[in-house]
């Protein structure tokens, strides 16, 4: 294991983790490009935005067995959704589908139950009204929406390419061009990390911009402590999954 020590650019993030040397490096070199698709002037022949994404994924994977994977990319996709729910607020500012949905991901890793129905409401099917008139709002409900299909093992990788797709090109996070890269660095070198060592990084990059993770996290556990209350009962309690969440959700 090695100690990787990064301070982005123009920004006070200060980003560190202990990762292989191999994935390091990957990060590195990552860092080291510029894309069009973020909007930046000097572009590298080429290099792409989505061949980036997926050379970060092999890392990923190459130090990880199947199972430690899916727990990276589940991981990935909370914090993502973290990212994204302040956006679904500002126009559904009474909406309670976002909890919903981070309670039904956590219930799913918890708790083995074949075809389980949530016994509450995890679809935006009620606000159709509201969907196809802001695209910010539109991209992050798919956000949330790809999330789930994070839970399918055959579904993940491409879920949070489209996931990343809606944050980085799209609105989902915020609109305009400005800090597109300053977006992309947060999740190159504190979310890759953070979620690879199962854990969550110390800042959150959101429309309002990076903040510390500590100003959302209380959320996220009442999730958590929600899912918790609801299935005392349950006997079929996956503890080495739900201390798995723990060590996760305690930064």
């Amino acid at each position: 294991m090695t100690f990787i020590l990064h301070k982005v650019e123009k920004s006070p993030l200060i980003l560190s983790a202990e990762i292989p040397d191999s994935l390091r490096l990957v990060i590195e070199r990552i860092q080291g490009y510029s894309y069009a698709e973020l909007y930046e002037e000097k572009d590298i022949q080429g290099i792409g935005l989505e061949d980036s994404l997926i050379t970060v994924f092999d890392a990923i994977e190459k130090e990880k067995n199947s199972l430690d994977i899916s727990y990276c990319y589940f991981f990935m996709a909370i914090v993502m959704g973290i990212a994204v729910q302040p956006t679904i607020k500002t126009y559904l500012p009474r909406e309670t589908i976002t909890g919903n949905i981070l309670q039904y991901l956590f219930q799913n890793l918890i708790y083995s139950q074949d075809n389980y129905q949530p016994n509450f409401n995890i679809s935006f099917q009620d606000y159709q009204k509201k969907l196809g008139q802001y695209q910010a709002l539109d991209e992050a409900v798919d956000v949330f929406e790809n999330m789930l299909q994070v839970l399918e093992s055959v579904k993940t990788r491409e879920a949070i390419l489209n996931i990343l797709d809606d944050c980085f090109q799209g609105y989902a996070i915020f609109p305009g061009s400005q800090g597109r890269r300053e977006l992309f660095d947060w999740w190159l070198l504190d979310v890759v990390p953070s979620v690879f060592c199962g854990r969550l990084p110390k800042n959150i990059h959101t429309l309002k911009g990076i903040d510390k993770m500590t100003q959302h996290i209380k959320k996220i556990r009442n999730c958590f402590w929600n899912v918790i209350g609801n299935n005392q009962s349950q006997r079929n309690t996956d503890l080495e999954k739900q201390n798995l969440l723990l060590r996760f959700l305690a930064q």
